[in-house]
């Protein structure tokens, strides 16, 4: 099924999740992008996160509810995406995976490049290269760059 949230609703949960304040306005910034803010979401999966890509950890199996059978945006393929229990559940899971590879102001990438995220700037970069492309060498588009950076700012004031 089709899910939605409200930003306030992902902002509550995010100001209460023990972690670094870097953390959470990555996240925020990029739950914003991946999900149209909080209205493009199956079944509290707001990231298209996919099953049939391997194992996840057994760490997260408490986030999960089950599996849901979609055809992928980009390739219209018959995929396998993750169900998440809430929101909640969801944003942990983003949290822990942006953190875990290095996709933060402070952090340091290592899956497709490695790089260190010293600004706003190395973060769009890093989104773009790390999660959006998978190409160590992808530039980021003004366009893109710019969103990001406004949302960041946005997210500099909410998590202080």
């Amino acid at each position: 099924m089709k899910t939605k949230v409200e930003m306030a609703e992902v902002i509550c949960h995010l100001r209460n999740m023990p972690l670094p304040n870097e953390v959470k306005r990555a996240t925020y910034v990029i739950f914003r992008i991946e999900s149209a803010n909080g209205t493009k979401g199956i079944n509290n999966n707001y990231g298209g996160v996919q099953a049939d890509s391997g194992r996840w950890g057994a760490e997260y199996d408490h986030l999960f509810e089950g599996t849901v059978a979609l055809k992928e945006n980009t390739t219209q393929k018959d995929r396998l995406f993750l169900a998440f229990k809430d929101t909640a559940s969801f944003l942990g899971f983003l949290s822990h995976r942006l953190q875990a590879r290095g996709l933060y102001v402070g952090g340091t990438t290592w899956k497709i490049t490695k790089l260190r995220v010293k600004t706003v700037e190395d973060l769009a970069l890093a989104y773009y290269r790390e999660w959006v492309t998978g190409n160590a060498k992808a530039a980021v588009p003004e366009a893109n760059k710019a969103t990001i950076t406004s949302m960041y700012k946005q997210a500099s004031e909410l998590f202080k």
